[in-house]
C-alpha cells in the first residue's frame, strides 16, 4: 500500500537534510519507536511499541538508510520488523524528498518533506489495515505528530529530554476521525 504524506520544517533545505539524516537525532521523535543498536551510520536495529485499545504490539526490526543524494535533496529508507509475539510484520521502502517552499506573505523559508511510503503488512496485524483509511489516516496523524516533535527538538536547548511515548492506536484513530470529519471526509 502506497502511503503519501507531507510536513514543513523551518529550516533550508540543506540544514533540513542534515537533521533528517541524523538518526539519533530524530529517532526520538518517531512516537514509539527505540532505536536499541547503531550498527553502523546507515544501519540501525530498534522497537515500535504500537496500542491498539487493549492490544499491545511490539516490534522489533532493523531501518537502513539505503541512499542519500544530498544534491537532489532525496532520501530512500528501507524498514522492517515482527511483532514479538509474532502476530505478524510489516516491510516499507520510504522516499522523502525535500523542497522549498516559502510561507505565503512572511518571506520564512520553509522546507517541504514529501515521504512516500511502500507499505507491506504481513499475518494478524495485517487484518488492522482493512479497514478503509485506517492505515492512511493513522500515517498521517503519525507524520504530524513527528514533525511536532522535531519542531520541539529543533527549538530545544537539551535535546535529550524529548521522548515520544508509545503510539496509542485509540488516540491515533480518534485524532485521524476528527481530521477526517473536519475535511469534510475527504482524504487530505
Amino acid at each position: 500500500m502506497l502511503l503519501e504524506n507531507d510536513f514543513y520544517v523551518p529550516l533550508s533545505k540543506s540544514i533540513a537534510m542534515e537533521v533528517l539524516t541524523d538518526v539519533a537525532l530524530i529517532a526520538p521523535c518517531i512516537p514509539g519507536v527505540t532505536i536499541t543498536e547503531i550498527s553502523n551510520e546507515k544501519l540501525y536495529k530498534g522497537e515500535a511499541t504500537v496500542r491498539l485499545g487493549p492490544v499491545k504490539l511490539v516490534f522489533l526490526g532493523t531501518g537502513e538508510i539505503i541512499e542519500i543524494n544530498n544534491e537532489k535533496h532525496e532520501v530512500r529508507v528501507k524498514a522492517g520488523g515482527s511483532d514479538k509475539k509474532g502476530r505478524g510484520g510489516a516491510e516499507a521502502a520510504v522516499f522523502f524528498k525535500l523542497l522549498e517552499a516559502e510561507d505565503a506573505g512572511s518571506n520564512v523559508l520553509n522546507t517541504r518533506v514529501s515521504v512516500k511510503t511502500n507499505l507491506n503488512l504481513n499475518g494478524t496485524i495485517a487484518q488492522y489495515g482493512r479497514a478503509s483509511g485506517l492505515i492512511e489516516s493513522v500515517a498521517a496523524e503519525l507524520t504530524k505528530e513527528f514533525a511536532q516533535n522535531l519542531e520541539k527538538v529543533l527549538t530545544m536547548e537539551d535535546r535529550d529530554t524529548l521522548n515520544a511515548n508509545e503510539i496509542s492506536g485509540l488516540k491515533l484513530l480518534i485524532k485521524a476521525g476528527v481530521r477526517k470529519l473536519r475535511s469534510g471526509g475527504n482524504k487530505s
